[in-house]
Formats: C-alpha cells, sequence, structure tokens
C-alpha cells in the first residue's frame, strides 16, 4: 500500500444526508477531498464540468443505459447519474472504506465493492466505464495502464479517465503547487503524483482498435486544470 492508499483508506466520511442534489453533489466532491480551495463558484464549475463531460459522452456513443466507476470515492459521479440521467444500474469500487460506506447510502447498488483498483473484473460490463481524478493516485503508470485494461475489457461502449496528469507539464506543475503549498517537498515527502504521457493512451488505443481522443478539462477554477488531460476511449 502506497502513502496515497493509506490516507484515502483512513478517511471519514460522515455528512447528512439531504434532497438537494447540488448540495449533496458539493458534500460529496468535498468526502472525496475537493475541499481546498476557497473560490467563489468552484462547485459550480465542477457541476457544470460533470454536465458538460456527460452531454460529450453521449455525443459519442449515444445514451448511456449503465455506469461503472474505478475510484468511486463517495460515489459522487454515480449519484448524479442515478439523480439526473435516471440510471437504474450503476457500480463502482474504492479503496477507501469510509467512502465506499458512504457512496452505498446515497447510491442504489447491488455492485459496490471496498477493493484495489486492479482487482475489478471484466464482468459484469457496463456502457460506461470510468475513472474520475484517480490514475495520478496509483503507485505508477504501469499500474495505471494495467487497470486501464480491465477498464476496456469491461466497457460496452467507452472508457473515460479524467485528470490525468500529464508528464510533459510535470515540472511546471509541481513548482505551481510550491508556489501554492508552503513546504510542500516537505509536506508532500511520500505522496508523489503518477504522471502520464499522453502516447500511452494512443498506443493503448492502436492495440486494441478504439478511437482516442484527448480532451482539455474546462474547470479553470480547478488549480490542476492547467497540468492535466482527459482520454476517451471509444468502442
Amino acid at each position: 500500500m502506497n502513502q496515497w492508499n493509506k490516507i484515502w483508506a483512513n478517511r471519514t466520511a460522515d455528512i447528512a444526508i439531504s434532497d438537494d442534489i447540488f448540495d449533496m453533489f458539493c458534500k460529496l466532491k468535498k468526502a472525496d477531498g475537493f475541499d481546498t480551495q476557497e473560490t467563489d463558484g468552484y462547485y459550480e464549475a465542477f457541476f457544470k464540468e460533470w454536465n458538460k463531460r456527460t452531454d460529450q459522452i453521449e455525443q459519442l456513443v449515444g445514451m448511456i443505459a449503465s455506469v461503472y466507476e474505478v475510484g468511486c470515492g463517495s460515489g459522487v459521479n454515480l449519484y448524479l447519474y442515478q439523480q439526473l440521467k435516471k440510471l437504474a444500474i450503476v457500480g463502482g469500487c474504492d479503496y477507501s472504506e469510509a467512502l465506499v460506506q458512504l457512496a452505498g447510502r446515497v447510491i442504489q447498488t447491488k455492485d459496490l465493492q471496498c477493493m484495489e483498483a486492479d482487482c475489478i473484473s471484466a464482468e459484469p460490463k457496463y456502457d460506461l466505464v470510468l475513472a474520475d481524478s484517480v490514475f495520478q493516485y496509483f503507485q505508477n503508470a504501469e499500474y495505471g495502464m494495467r487497470v486501464l485494461e480491465t477498464m476496456w475489457e469491461k466497457a460496452n461502449k467507452i472508457v473515460v479517465i479524467t485528470e490525468i496528469h500529464d508528464e510533459e507539464k510535470k515540472e511546471e506543475h509541481l513548482n505551481f503547487r510550491r508556489q501554492c503549498v508552503e513546504n510542500y517537498d516537505e509536506k508532500y515527502k511520500g505522496l508523489d503524483k503518477t504522471f502520464y504521457t499522453k502516447e500511452m493512451f494512443q498506443k493503448f488505443a492502436e492495440k486494441t482498435g478504439a478511437e482516442c481522443r484527448i480532451v482539455k478539462p474546462g474547470n479553470e477554477l480547478y488549480w490542476n486544470n492547467k497540468y492535466v488531460f482527459d482520454c476517451y476511449l471509444i468502442k
């Protein structure tokens, strides 16, 4: 278990459930660690980005009837799919037991497990298999690509991976974080993020016959936005 695993495995997630979808979205995003910025419109920007991404997916592969999320955390994405898209079939996994328990409170599913990402099974299959802002926490890029292989097998229509940390912008990214966080290298010792090249995903697409689309996320209020990319792999 790497240091990030330990942090997420020990994370607590006790929130009050409400009927307000946006209120729940904000609470679940905070539970997933998106609570370090105090910018006006911060959560509205993430909500807008979720809707934009969902529209892009539907434009690429048509209507989605089922979603599985690797590293689902609090279940925020699956929650929105059930509340806004009325999907009956969702599933996911995460290595934080506290977050999996929280997800179990807000989504309706029998396919929710606490386990490592590389333990997921190719069955049952889902139209969309998603990993949202988790690949950077994997122990190395090789691990991430192994997870991707199973995600691809599990998907009927499309695999979407968001917030992939761009190897080309690694030093620029780290220097920015050092400016934002005092004693960054000391505070984050042993908590390195994993960076990937776009070519890794393009080569995977060539190998599998997937259509690969590298997409720039549009949430300008999020401090990582300039240094990451999203990847859509279409069957």
